[in-house]
C-alpha cells in the first residue's frame, strides 16, 4: 500500500518559493527514505511512501493506524531549518506539505536554531506545545 508526498517550500507567509532547499524525509525507524531538492517553484519531486491498507480505517473496532507518520526537515543557506514530524501519508492519497521558511537574521536566530513543528495525532484534543527557539533536533 502506499500514498503519495510533495514538499512545497517558501518563505514565511508563503509569499515566494525557495528553490534548491534541501528536503529529506525520514520514516518511524529514522531512516532517511528520500533526499530532495526544491525547484525553481519551490517545489519537491512527487515521491511513493508506505501507507497502510485504507481498510484499516473503515473498521471501528482495529488497533492498527490508517496512515503512516514521516518526519521531513528542510534546510537551505540564509534560513533557519524547519523540522516537521507526524507529517501522514494515507494509502492511495496524495499529500502536500507546505514549509515555510524563516530568513536568518540577528534577530530569529541564534546559529542553531531549528524550527520544530509537530503535527498532532487525529482527534488529540490538547494543544502541542513547541519548544523554545534555539531547539536542536537529532543529526541529519
Amino acid at each position: 500500500m502506499n500514498g503519495t508526498l510533495q514538499v512545497k517550500v517558501s518563505t514565511a507567509d508563503g509569499t515566494m518559493a525557495v528553490s534548491d532547499a534541501a528536503v529529506k524525509i525520514r520514516d518511524a525507524q529514522g531512516h532517511t527514505v528520500y533526499a530532495l531538492t526544491s525547484d525553481a517553484n519551490g517545489m519537491t519531486a512527487v515521491v511513493t511512501l508506505f501507507a497502510p491498507s485504507r481498510h484499516f480505517s473503515l473498521s471501528p473496532h482495529t488497533s492498527h493506524l490508517a496512515y503512516s507518520a514521516y518526519e521531513v526537515m528542510v534546510t537551505h543557506p540564509g534560513y533557519i531549518p524547519q523540522f516537521v514530524r507526524g507529517v501522514r501519508v494515507f494509502d492511495g492519497e496524495g499529500s502536500l506539505l507546505p514549509v515555510d521558511l524563516v530568513a536568518r537574521t540577528p534577530r530569529t536566530d541564534r546559529g542553531d536554531s531549528v524550527n520544530i513543528v509537530e503535527i498532532p495525532p487525529p482527534g488529540a484534543s490538547e494543544p502541542i506545545n513547541f519548544p523554545p527557539a534555539g531547539a536542536v533536533w537529532g543529526r541529519w
